[in-house]
């Protein structure tokens, strides 16, 4: 799992992004981004970032913060601005952002895409020179300042014609699935949410098994779970830790981190993308802990720079993420996998610190594991890729979460 405030800009990162489409209600999900998600009050400096392309639906939720009674702030980039910073800039200029700032000032970020087609800005640069984006980052010390700070934070992301093309997938269809996930029924998502975060959080060991050939076990050690439900209630919102105060459109998943030198065995992931290019056939072992043998069928090349670029911690099993959203849908064999995908699976190696774990790498990966059997002392909450306890969520595309116990 990347971290969300903390990628190779140092700041925002490059995330997996989308261009608005038309003829989409704007104001109408503006309206869900501002008032039901973030929870904008009156007086409430926001931030809202995204790219050129997003520029519609920034304005939009620009406008729902101000009729909120909130200051709307908007930063704004294109892909070529992206990609010079990220591969044109000299390498000895790079540094930690100094645009951390106004986000540690800020009371909400709301985030939406910042590049269009990340395959294309991203072509060319090295694993030193994403290395080191990340150690500056890392030395900056932003996660901890984040954790201090007041600000919470909604990341909105949504259908882009060059990732469909990038992942060969049907675009009117992968398009209306992103919609129905950010308009799906939070209220019981949320719900299901709370009943696997209890388990979670009492348990003690996780054993994660797969066709493809992952067994995989791990120990919680008592750490915090997180919940993303869509929603930020006004309970969430006084939370001490960053990822408390955090949710994401489309919503829906469940996460935290394992004891680090805890697990053990074989790890089969499913098909995705390493740097934008195909990714398959990956395994690795891991005993107490650590990773060896790490190996793809195809995509090796890359994935041996990465593991030689950087120190033995982000080779560390560091975290989980079970995603609860039943509108949206993986499709393995196209190396598409939404962590919010009901019953999706992720491990994560490296950096875990802002979800309350131990791990400083200055940076972290995350595998999808398709068709995964989960077991938490022995109780099945995932079959075969279908969650199976306590209740299963039932879409709706279209509604709204009602808010929770606390919210405003």
């Amino acid at each position: 799992m990347k971290n969300r405030y903390a990628q190779t800009s140092g700041l925002l990162g490059l995330l997996l992004l989308a261009s608005p489409v038309l003829g989409q209600n704007y104001e109408q999900i503006a309206k869900q981004i501002v008032n039901t998600s973030a929870g904008v009050k009156p007086g409430e400096l926001v931030m809202i970032t995204g790219g050129q392309h997003t520029l519609p639906l920034m304005e939009a939720v620009a406008v729902e913060v101000a009729r909120a009674g909130g200051q709307p702030n908007m930063l704004l980039t294109t892909d070529k601005v992206a990609r010079a910073t990220s591969v044109e800039m000299p390498e000895s200029a790079i540094q930690a952002s100094k645009s951390s700032n106004w986000l540690l000032g800020a009371d909400v970020l709301i985030q939406l895409p910042s590049v269009e087609d990340a395959k294309t800005v991203l072509a060319g640069t090295t694993p030193e020179r994403q290395a080191k984006f990340a150690k500056v980052a890392a030395e900056a010390g932003l996660n901890k300042k984040l954790d201090a700070a007041k600000v919470r934070g909604v990341f909105v992301s949504y259908p882009s014609k060059s990732y469909a093309a990038n992942q060969q997938l049907d675009y009117a269809s992968y398009e209306q699935m992103v919609w129905a996930g950010i308009g799906t029924d939070y209220t019981a998502i949320s719900t299901q949410a709370q009943q696997l975060k209890q388990l979670l959080a009492t348990g003690k060991k996780v054993h994660i098994t797969s066709p493809a050939g992952t067994d995989l076990t791990f120990q919680l050690a008592a750490r915090p779970v997180f919940v993303d439900d869509g929603v930020l209630t006004a309970a969430d919102q006084q939370e001490k830790l960053i990822y408390n105060r955090t949710a994401a459109l489309p919503g829906g998943r469940i996460y935290g981190t394992s004891l680090e030198t805890s697990a053990t065995g074989r790890l089969a992931a499913s098909p995705g993308t390493w740097n934008g290019k195909p990714f398959q056939g990956f395994k690795a072992d891991f005993k107490s802990g650590q990773m060896a043998n790490a190996k793809a069928d195809v995509g090796n090349e890359d994935l041996q720079k990465y593991l030689a670029t950087y120190d033995p911690s982000v080779m560390q099993l560091s975290s989980f993420s079970i995603g609860l959203n039943p509108a949206m849908k993986a499709q393995e064999q196209k190396g598409y996998n939404p962590n919010t995908a009901a019953g999706m699976v992720l491990v994560g190696i490296g950096g875990n610190e802002l979800q309350g774990g131990q791990n400083k790498a200055a940076t972290s990966n995350s595998f999808p594991i398709a068709n995964a059997t989960v077991e938490v002392d022995g109780q099945v909450i995932v079959r075969n890729g279908q969650l199976v306890a306590p209740i299963t969520a039932k879409a709706a595309p279209g509604g709204k979460k009602s808010p929770k116990a606390g919210s405003r």
